[in-house]
């Protein structure tokens, strides 16, 4: 019989230990690339929200920006909006290795949640002994930093880092529930899923979730528990920044929210596969097809630690699979349901060991994914490798200071009557770069759609003029005599920025007249 790969090959060093160095790692990659790398378009956007702090914000609730308000308060630069994500990152690591130990540590109860010392032993096939479920442990920490865009994410602030955070806390919450009915946990699991809900929408269905797990686990004794109403008006308490910020708003980001993700107004499997490619290049081949595996294989569902995880990624798994057919999800929309199917899939991987591919699926995956997750992160600190011109993936994200600096002198030149002229972008994301790098300047977005940016600058007004920065890959040049727009722009000036001999971005700076307000507005 042959010796697993991991037992046969780990007797100088613990798991515990080998996780350290892994994490370390990580975050001193994180941290030093924390200094060197421009901000991108949602991190400086979150940035401004730790600079202009409120009880929430129009296209999330108000803990991202919470989170922010610390570190943009004692120093407001691009290394300091990523020392809150790079924890979090490495607060993620610890939780994920507690739970896959938790998890799939031998249990012993006839439902595998009891007390052990008072049930029969679960099948062997499905459980491992303590030293086993540790090196299974780290390797959900493997994967998940092997995994392209959460060890990206594990630098870059978004609402999904302490939405993860949160749940997978949660879920160690909900284990100690199933095994007891001690009161500190029901006050826990409110606090984690008020937490969760100021983090991010998504968390709507962890109330779908929490319901699955009473329902299949048959803990109906819970709805006479009054820890669970106390929970309950824990979590709804924790949530009233977001409904008083909506409230005197009009409920401005529920309607964004609610309309958000469908902007066709038809359902296409096209939108759906290509989001599905997108998640596969994003998440890896790997985690994304034996994502899939175990999410459509009955048996996994047998496996009590298993069936847990399941029951909080899969709602969060079909809500943007439904969505993605009206409009094409983000990759990092769905990072929960991928970070929650990684201890299934590592413990999958761990019962064949012995098979013949393991080591070739293993081996394959540390040594092209890993390298191309250094490659990926060393592009952060040098756009090293010589591509066609417009043809770099960071090109959105590059040049942006520079950019800032040109505006501004432009701005000092042009503005003739004693007042700056306004500057203005096309979008929320370019409004992000640009608004980071020359706060506390206000910018303008000649867009219909209603954005963060109105509520911090209000609409600009009929007859502004002002300067227009505009990307290459924006629309050149830009919309002219529309509502929204200017009747006229007069470039002024184009911008190339080179690396390797090849053009990243261009950068086009225009002289733009007598802006058009919507009737509703002038």
């Amino acid at each position: 019989m042959k010796k697993p790969l991991i037992q046969s090959s780990t007797r100088t060093i613990t798991p515990k230990i080998a996780s350290f160095i892994l994490v370390a790692f990580m975050s001193l990659l994180h941290l030093f690339l924390a200094f060197q790398a421009e901000l991108g378009g949602d991190e400086a956007h979150y940035a401004l929200y730790g600079l202009m702090p409120d009880w929430s914000y129009f296209d999330h609730p108000p803990m991202v920006g919470w989170l922010q308000i610390i570190p943009m308060w004692l120093a407001p630069y691009d290394w300091s909006a990523r020392i809150v994500p790079i924890v979090l990152y490495a607060l993620l690591n610890f939780l994920l290795y507690q739970i896959t130990m938790q998890l799939f540590v031998r249990r012993t109860t006839d439902q595998a949640w009891s007390n052990p010392q008072h049930a029969l032993n679960i099948p062997t096939e499905s459980a491992l002994n303590s030293i086993g479920a540790q090196w299974m442990g780290f390797g959900s920490l493997v994967i998940l930093n092997t995994s392209l865009i959460l060890s990206l994410m594990g630098m870059a602030m978004l609402p999904d880092n302490p939405l993860m955070v949160a749940v997978l806390s949660l879920i160690l919450v909900v284990i100690k529930l199933l095994q007891t009915n001690e009161l500190k946990y029901w006050i826990a699991l409110g606090f984690l899923v008020g937490l969760a809900a100021l983090s991010k929408y998504t968390a709507v269905t962890l109330v779908l979730s929490l319901f699955l797990v009473m329902v299949v686990e048959k803990r109906w004794s819970w709805l006479g528990q009054k820890g669970l109403w106390i929970a309950i008006v824990i979590a709804m308490l924790m949530i009233t920044p977001i409904l008083y910020w909506n409230a005197i708003h009009d409920w401005a980001s529920f309607i964004y929210q609610i309309n958000h993700g469908t902007k066709s107004d038809t359902w296409s499997i096209q939108r759906l596969l290509q989001t599905q490619a997108i998640q596969f290049a994003s998440y890896t081949p790997l985690l994304f097809l034996l994502g899939w595996w175990v999410m459509l294989k009955p048996s996994s569902y047998q496996n009590p630690g298993s069936r847990l995880l399941l029951l909080f990624s899969l709602p969060v798994t079909l809500l943007f699979a439904w969505g993605s057919g009206y409009e094409k999800s983000l990759p990092h929309w769905v990072s929960l349901a991928w970070l929650l199917l990684i201890p299934i899939i590592v413990h999958w991987l761990w019962l064949r060991q012995t098979k013949t591919w393991f080591k070739p699926v293993i081996y394959l995956h540390l040594i092209l994914i890993g390298s191309l997750v250094l490659v990926a992160h060393s592009l952060l600190y040098k756009p090293w490798i010589a591509l066609e011109d417009y043809k770099n993936p960071i090109q959105g994200d590059y040049g942006w200071p520079t950019a800032a600096k040109t505006v501004l002198e432009l701005q000092k030149h042009y503005s003739t009557t004693g007042h700056p002229l306004p500057l203005f972008v096309s979008n929320w994301s370019v409004a992000s770069h640009l608004t980071w790098y020359v706060r506390p300047q206000p910018v303008f977005i000649t867009s219909a759609k209603l954005t963060q940016f109105e509520f911090w600058y209000g609409l600009p007004k009929a007859g502004m003029n002002g300067l227009l920065v505009v990307p290459h890959y924006e629309k050149i040049p830009p919309i002219t005599q529309q509502p929204h727009h200017f009747e006229r722009c007069t470039e002024l000036k184009q911008e190339s920025l080179s690396e390797n001999g090849s053009i990243i971005v261009t950068y086009h700076y225009y002289l733009c007249e007598n802006f058009i307000a919507p009737k509703s507005v002038r």
